[in-house]
């Protein structure tokens, strides 16, 4: 921080970027939970509404079916010969409940207990007349509705005569399977509808192997607290009474642990985002504010990894202006001098290329002409005159001032050099060219491949009566590869490892093949060069690696050729 100014703006307005948008997210979380927990309460209040409006529609026709039994005449008749089947009073009751049939049955009981008449398929059964149900029917002057015995929602009036004995009893009884029908609809699928009595013991639940649990929880929660707490746990219970029920719905909450979890890591992600941002943004004006001094640093490192020609543009009068006039005058003036160094070395190169090229001429002279002597004198032949054309065509080639020549050039004096070379040795050696016509164009340094041919035959297959020594070319990765391979004795151990590993002299009269590999270098860097195989008795192989470049009037018939 003390140290860069830079890092000081990248710093300040950071915070004053990051900050702002850290306590907006906060807010917009909490809010975002606020909103959603109001929107789930409405929900629930709009479905407790239509909940409830249905219990009443059925609390009203259960007792529209009892109030229309109590008028009938067949049921005070049959009920007062005390039972007995009554095909007119089936009747009666099949006609009264036809209205919610499929939804609510009706029982007849009598003054005992004792169910004489009912519309489905139950047949007996009794209920006790101290207790429960009918004992509340039996006290009251109107319908009241209570919880079925067996479950579900129960309306039960006494039916008297005119002296207001009793005589028995009407139950309209709607099971719990119309519960699921009558509901259907009215909440989501994420929410459960508990229905109790005004004891607080279930009527429905829509998970009824949990509802005396849940009931007896409520109840508890009731008696301690005197209301429903709905601000912890996963669920929110929303209570309404409605028709002398209570209507309880069981709604998830908004944001489980899961959920806030995910909001957790929503937040996390939306903060790394405005993390990101404002570092960008601090980044961003740290690094216009600082743009001298930076252009400046990345000018002076350009320079350290050897780049002369950078130039610091500058409209400044200032020092950070006379600062960057005075590295580009130093930049120019290093360049130059480091011009003249390179101009001399390259200078000192092509001497050396030239020394060694000079030095390949008298050393393949002095062979030739002692195969003309010993041919003059030995056979007084006319391939003298042969041999005497091929020398000059050799010669003539070599002090010619061209260095770089076509392959097809370097390969008609490896022709007729090979032409020399059978008058000297005979038929105890064949030579075979075999490089493809589109790599004629290439361009390679001049006498390449003499020396090469010539180290195959003097010291390969001199010795053999059946020498064989064949030249071809290749590439690889935009390289030029040409060989020499030999049938002969073999390349000496300590020759190989000088031809592979560092350049220098070679012993046993290689002078040839380390000249080559020197100019390769030379001119083409420390990636090209020769490189050799050999096993002892079975022959050898020299490759000549160079970049694959070739006469501006090339070939047109394309690689495959």
């Amino acid at each position: 921080m003390r140290q860069s100014f830079r890092n000081r703006i990248f710093v300040t307005v950071l915070v004053a970027i990051l900050l702002p948008l850290l306590l907006c997210g906060a807010l917009m979380m909490r809010l975002l939970i606020v909103r959603s927990e109001e929107s789930l309460a409405r929900e629930a209040e709009e479905q407790l509404t239509a909940l409830s409006e249905a219990v009443q529609d059925l609390r009203e026709d259960c007792g529209a079916v009892v109030g229309e039994l109590m008028d009938s005449t067949v049921l005070r008749s049959a009920l007062r010969r005390g039972g007995g089947d009554s095909r007119t009073l089936y009747q009666v009751l099949s006609r009264a409940v036809r209205p919610l049939e499929g939804s609510v049955r009706l029982d007849v009981y009598d003054r005992e207990g004792v169910r004489r008449y009912t519309t489905s398929e139950l047949s007996g059964g009794a209920l006790d007349v101290d207790w429960g149900i009918l004992r509340a029917a039996g006290e009251a002057e109107d319908i009241i509705f209570r919880t079925a015995e067996d479950g579900g929602l129960a309306a039960a009036q006494a039916v008297r005569n005119y002296s207001g004995t009793v005589l028995g009893y009407v139950v309209a009884v709607a099971e719990l399977e119309h519960f699921e029908e009558l509901f259907s609809g009215l909440y989501t699928a994420a929410s459960e509808v508990l229905l109790l009595d005004r004891r607080w013991r279930p009527v429905y639940y829509s998970r009824p192997a949990q509802a005396g649990q849940t009931a007896e929880a409520l109840r508890q929660q009731l008696l301690e607290e005197g209301a429903l707490r709905s601000g912890e746990g996963a669920y929110r219970f929303f209570a309404r009474r409605c028709a002398g029920f209570v209507l309880v719905l069981q709604q998830p909450r908004a944001f489980t642990p899961l959920v806030m979890g995910a909001i957790y890591l929503t937040g996390a992600l939306m903060g790394s985002l405005c993390l990101v941002l404002a570092l960008f943004s601090a980044w961003t004006l740290s690094r216009y504010l600082a743009k001298p001094v930076h252009q400046l640093d990345e000018a002076m490192g350009e320079v350290e990894r050897g780049r002369l020609d950078v130039r610091l543009e500058t409209d400044r009068s200032d020092e950070l202006g006379r600062l960057a006039s005075r590295f580009n005058h130093m930049t120019e003036e290093y360049r130059t001098n480091l011009d003249r160094s390179v101009q001399r070395e390259r200078e000192l190169n092509e001497a050396r290329l030239r020394m060694m090229q000079a030095q390949l001429n008298p050393h393949f002279l002095y062979n030739t002409l002692d195969a003309v002597k010993w041919l003059g004198m030995a056979h007084q032949a006319p391939e003298v005159a042969e041999l005497a054309t091929d020398l000059a065509a050799i010669l003539r080639s070599s002090i010619s001032g061209d260095e770089i020549v076509t392959l097809e050039e370097e390969l008609e004096l490896v022709e007729r050099y090979v032409n020399i070379q059978t008058i000297r040795f005979g038929d105890r050696f064949t030579c075979e060219v075999d490089v493809a016509e589109r790599y004629q164009s290439c361009l390679v340094p001049k006498l390449a491949l003499q020396p090469l041919v010539e180290n195959a035959i003097l010291h390969g297959v001199a010795d053999r009566e059946d020498g064989y020594v064949k030249v071809w070319a290749g590439e690889e990765e935009g390289m030029l590869l040409l060989y020499v391979s030999d049938n002969g004795c073999g390349i000496p151990r300590e020759v190989l490892e000088r031809l592979n590993g560092e350049p220098q002299p070679l012993p046993g009269g290689h002078l040839g093949l380390f000249n080559v590999d020197s100019i390769l270098r030379l001119r083409y860097g420390e990636s090209c060069g020769l490189s050799a195989w050999s096993a002892p008795g079975e022959g050898s192989c020299v490759r000549l690696k160079m970049p694959l470049k070739r006469k501006e009037k090339a070939y047109a018939e394309g690689p495959d050729r």
